[in-house]
């Protein structure tokens, strides 16, 4: 087998408590979020990058339960930071009997909205300068209050400037935001702050009110400095773009049988980010998150069964 030099990757966010049935009566107890899903998703692909997840769990006994799950997933939660008197977000799903689902949140008072707020949360920024990338989404940043959001800002800021490389995806979710102008400002400083920018014209036209094409979108975060774009095109694949190239990565094969659209953005980032830590082109890591999310969207669920990622794992021969 081939020797990779594996790049280390930190992912930061908020995973939430979910609960899937209907109300009152008898319900499954998940656990899900967009970052986690990543986390979970790359460590699998690449065991040896053992993605860091930074988070604020409570001590509560969910939150003990999770954060176990997670390491036995091969994920390091030495970052993970405990906050004594909150408890974990929680959101519920109910499927109709057409099949459409609706959530239910209550995330306004969870843990994770107070990391800048926790006693680690410097120390926990600072060993960051050890990692070649950090990965966050928009929600990682609308969760906070709005004086936060800025501490967020200014600790990636010093993290790239000591060489750290930043990789977002916007997530956009407009519940999370006072409004649209309010989510417009507070991304265009996340993506000011971008290296990799791994977006959907589907979230961006939502948040800018138009039918934005690739190109457009491409055009857009190249602008505000991001220097490696992938647009993420669903059943067409992806587009990515550099200082050289926009090139189409096609999904191959394509997908007949959708189950679960859940997770499809967040696993497509961790077949990337899969490929990233071990020097791929970004040819081959658009390839490799097309791979993954077609995958998972043939199942039922964010987070699907651990030997349906053992053989791409064996295919990319990490």
């Amino acid at each position: 087998m081939t020797t990779f030099s594996y790049k280390k990757i930190a992912i930061l966010g908020e995973c939430m408590i979910e609960l899937s049935g209907q109300p009152f009566s008898t319900q499954e107890q998940r656990f899900g979020g967009d970052t986690l899903n990543t986390a979970l998703y790359l460590s699998r692909l690449a065991p040896e990058v053992h993605p860091a997840y930074i988070t604020v769990l409570g001590v509560d006994n969910y939150s003990k339960h999770m954060k176990t799950a997670w390491e036995d997933e091969g994920i390091d939660c030495s970052l993970v930071m405990t906050n004594q008197d909150k408890l974990p977000a929680l959101y519920a799903i109910e499927l109709a009997a057409d099949g459409e689902r609706s959530f239910q949140y209550w995330r306004n008072d969870s843990a994770a909205r107070y990391l800048c707020q926790n006693e680690r949360y410097s120390c926990v920024m600072n060993s960051l300068a050890m990692f070649d990338l950090v990965y966050l989404s928009g929600i990682s940043l609308a969760i906070l209050p709005e004086e936060d959001k800025q501490t967020l800002l200014d600790s990636l800021h010093v993290l790239k400037a000591q060489g750290v490389k930043i990789a977002v995806d916007s997530n956009y979710r407009p519940r999370l935001w006072a409004g649209k102008e309010h989510a417009i400002q507070w991304l265009e400083k996340l993506y000011r702050l971008a290296d990799i920018a791994l977006v959907t014209c589907d979230d961006e036209a939502l948040l800018l009110g138009e039918n934005i094409s690739p190109e457009a979108l491409t055009t857009r975060l190249r602008n505000f400095g991001v220097s490696e774009v992938i647009v993420k095109l669903g059943k067409d694949g992806a587009m990515f773009s550099d200082s050289e190239h926009n090139v189409a990565v096609a999904t191959g094969n394509v997908v007949t049988n959708v189950v679960d659209t859940t997770a499809a953005g967040d696993s497509f980032n961790a077949g990337f980010l899969a490929a990233w830590a071990t020097g791929r082109t970004l040819k081959e890591c658009c390839h490799w998150g097309n791979k993954l999310a077609a995958e998972v969207i043939q199942h039922k669920g964010a987070i699907i069964p651990a030997e349906n990622t053992r053989y791409i794992n064996s295919m990319m021969n990490l």
